[in-house]
């Protein structure tokens, strides 16, 4: 499953498309971002990959698990133990936000252990795998 989200300017992260595809590579991505271009038009950074946001976060460990990022004039306290962020996106989204990935990156660790099970193929087709019945048409 592919998703784009956005935020407000009270921080609420609103959904602006999503698409399920046979697998997440450059093919997928890349029509996804087409498909959101056609609905939503060209606008300057309007797609930012996360990559680009973590270079410029600077990253201190307190411990291994406890870190504080800072992004710009902004602090942001990390901890991955309890996969929590100051921010509160790292707990309310069940993903890693921009701030934990900066410093999954200071560890070098991957962020797959600091995802939801819920994000995974295998629970995207758990939900499906009951057959739901079509409604019959009210008109016949």
């Amino acid at each position: 499953m592919l998703t784009a989200s956005t935020m407000d300017a009270s921080g609420s992260i609103l959904p602006l498309a999503y698409a399920v595809v046979d697998s997440e590579n450059e093919a997928s991505w890349k029509w996804f971002f087409e498909q959101l271009k056609h609905a939503y038009g060209e606008r300057p950074n309007m797609c930012v990959v996360s990559d680009r946001n973590e270079s410029i976060l600077k990253v201190r460990a307190s411990t291994n698990y406890i870190h504080t990022v800072l992004d710009g004039v902004r602090r942001y306290i990390v901890c991955l133990e309890n996969k929590r962020c100051s921010c509160g996106q790292f707990q309310l989204d069940e993903l890693p936000c921009p701030h934990a990935l900066a410093a999954l990156r200071h560890m070098d660790e991957s962020n797959e252990q600091y995802c939801s099970p819920y994000y995974t193929r295998e629970s995207l087709l758990h939900t499906y795998e009951i057959p739901v019945d079509p409604l019959p048409d009210e008109m016949l």
